[in-house]
């Protein structure tokens, strides 16, 4: 290796050190970032495979930490977890891993039911829609449309959050009194 090479390298690896101080990454991010700093391809690809081997840089623990932490912050359900890995350019196979561990029937439920009360319990949703309905007064003594209309409001929340049908469904009907 030429000496212009082994500095470049040098530069980069203490590029990639840096960037991993601050938080966990996947190799795609690792990768498109030292790539934007104008590094050589071949580089790049010699500090992703060192900074592996030297377990600095893991897809698999990106990936839990990643979906926990959307999981935690938005109320995010498996399909946005999903989105949000492939995005950050995991493997299916990890992807499909990391929603197992994260997401059982019973925690996605629980997570929906916690979306729902962030969303019930949110100023603009108390204060009503562009509709003028006060999702809190849409108990049984409103008219049943009203009611349909919010819970379809609440249940395409959940879907947009990257719920089931099926998790979607159990998550209302447990909540539905709220409503």
């Amino acid at each position: 290796m030429a000496n212009g090479d082994q500095d470049e390298y040098q530069r980069a690896n203490a590029a990639a050190l840096r960037l991993l101080t601050l938080c966990d990454r996947s190799k795609k991010d690792l990768r498109e970032r030292l790539l934007k700093k104008d590094y050589p391809v071949g580089v790049v690809e010699r500090v992703i495979q060192r900074s592996e081997s030297m377990g600095y840089l893991d897809d698999e623990r990106f990936a839990v930490k990643f979906a926990i932490d959307v999981v935690r912050r938005k109320n995010a359900g498996p399909a946005a977890v999903r989105y949000g890995l492939q995005q950050k350019g995991i493997e299916r196979r990890i992807i499909e891993e990391t929603v197992g561990k994260v997401f059982q029937e019973n925690e996605e439920r629980e997570a929906a039911k916690r979306a729902l009360r962030k969303r019930l319990a949110a100023p603009a949703f108390m204060a009503g829609n562009k509709r003028g309905i006060n999702p809190r007064a849409t108990g049984r003594h409103q008219g049943p449309e009203i009611r349909k209309a919010e819970i379809k409001r609440l249940s395409n929340f959940l879907r947009r959050k990257g719920f089931s049908y099926d998790i979607i469904k159990a998550a209302i009907g447990e909540i539905e009194d709220d409503i």
